[in-house]
């Protein structure tokens, strides 16, 4: 699995414990969030990379051993079989594997349809050496599945409240720095960031701050969307809507329309199995 090497001053940070329970440093906390923490993972060395502003999951506290995530995370053949039964209620995930269904099918076939997009989430989706790769800009998600607020949460770390100074952290620490360095390293064609909101946010973690950008509108029918895309060094960055709400990218038209749309950056290499991994990808393959 790739690891935070080659990253350069990112890779020797480890084993960052909360003392005694108590309160973390700035620097402590800097050292755990530049790294793979709060990622969906998939393969860093893929053409294609999905970024939102926060972790999909449900923010839970802290742990007591703070360890660097510095191994890639992936949805492994364990990770399916482990989450079967939830990987149906994921939408974001389900609406992402849709994209990339329609821009393996157009880039394979010449497709303009959807193609099996249950098959790639089940099968294909943020997998080791895959095809794509997920991340997020901040480590921990806001929102909890518990209802417990993020005060209640992280309320004993001063460097974690208010929430702005967390974020703030974020921005002018490692963290950025981190997926920085990532982008600059492994060179992704296309890089999706879902949610305008975050814009200088993502422009700022993808170094592209100042970079001229160009509008394209998607309308597949008779809803539009607009996207900004910036190109530095071979990447190109799309801002688009989120994958969720009336005015997103929630339509199966419009997530078809998208996969079409950076279709036009991928080659066929781009979705290579090697011969040797395709009994492997077979076996992972779990209905939807």
């Amino acid at each position: 699995m790739a690891d935070l090497s080659g990253l350069s001053g990112l890779s020797d940070m480890s084993d960052v414990t909360e003392q005694g329970g108590g309160a973390l440093s700035r620097e402590q906390l800097d050292a755990y969030f530049a790294s793979y923490v709060g990622m969906e993972g998939g393969s860093p060395a893929s053409a294609v990379w999905f970024c939102d502003g926060m972790p999909t999951s449900d923010s839970t506290r802290l742990p007591a051993q703070l360890d660097p995530v510095v191994e890639v995370p992936a949805w492994d053949a364990q990770f399916r079989l482990r989450h079967l039964r939830e990987m149906g209620k994921w939408q974001t995930h389900q609406r992402i594997a849709r994209i990339m269904a329609a821009a393996r099918e157009m880039v394979l076939f010449g497709r303009d349809d959807s193609g099996d997009w249950q098959r790639y989430l089940a099968q294909y989706l943020y997998r080791p050496r895959g095809w794509d790769f997920k991340l997020s800009l901040f480590p921990l998600a806001i929102r909890s599945g518990n209802g417990l607020p993020w005060t209640q949460l992280h309320g004993s770390q001063p460097e974690l409240n208010p929430k702005s100074k967390y974020l703030a952290l974020c921005r002018n620490g490692a963290r950025f720095r981190f997926i920085a360095q990532l982008r600059r390293r492994e060179r992704p064609k296309v890089v999706v960031c879902l949610g305008e909101r975050f814009e200088a946010d993502y422009l700022q973690a993808f170094d592209m701050r100042g970079v001229p950008y160009t509008t394209h509108t998607l309308q597949p029918a008779d809803q539009a969307r607009e996207l900004r895309v910036y190109v530095s060094e071979g990447t190109n960055l799309i801002i688009c809507p989120a994958v969720a709400g009336a005015a997103g990218l929630a339509s199966d038209v419009l997530l078809n329309a998208m996969g079409r749309f950076i279709s036009q950056w991928l080659t066929m290499a781009d979705f290579q199995v090697r011969p040797h991994e395709t009994a492997l990808y077979e076996a992972e393959y779990y209905p939807a």
